[in-house]
């Protein structure tokens, strides 16, 4: 009988040592996602007669989880308008992103993939204008991903 208590007492022991209230979720409260890798690819930029280009850095919020694997993408109308591989420069995760399009005005959406997260971020960005480009502190955009 004090056997039987005392395995039991052991598991319960150690089935509270090893669980967690965020087992889903990262340091910074980031849940990690199931998303596979998009399988984006970049647009054919003589179909637009206009391109927008900037680049583009991560919030300070998903640095800690970038990755050579990471991927960004920016669509119109969801239809894929360029996408971007991340480049370290100075130490800072950069996307150089070229945007094209045929329509001044049209609303561009960014979709951030985290190959660390396993997830898929996508916010609405900015309307399309290739005479001004998004801007930043320092001449970056840095996107507002997760709040």
């Amino acid at each position: 009988m004090k056997k039987s208590i005392l395995a039991i007492a052991t598991l319960a022991f150690m089935a509270w040592g090893c669980s967690s209230d965020n087992d889903d979720t990262r340091p910074t409260g980031i849940p990690e996602g199931s998303d596979a890798r998009p399988t984006w690819t970049g647009p054919d930029y003589d179909l637009y007669e206009q391109t927008m280009i900037v680049d583009v850095s991560l919030q300070d919020a998903l640095v800690q989880y970038a990755s050579e694997q990471d991927l960004l993408c920016a669509t119109i109308n969801d239809e894929v308008r360029g996408v971007a591989t991340p480049q370290q420069v100075e130490g800072q995760w950069l996307f150089p992103l070229i945007v094209g399009s045929n329509e001044t005005g049209a609303m561009v959406r960014l979709s951030y993939y985290c190959d660390k997260l396993h997830r898929i971020f996508t916010i609405n960005w900015t309307r399309f204008d290739a005479s001004i480009p998004p801007s930043g502190k320092g001449g970056l955009y840095q996107p507002e991903f997760v709040n």
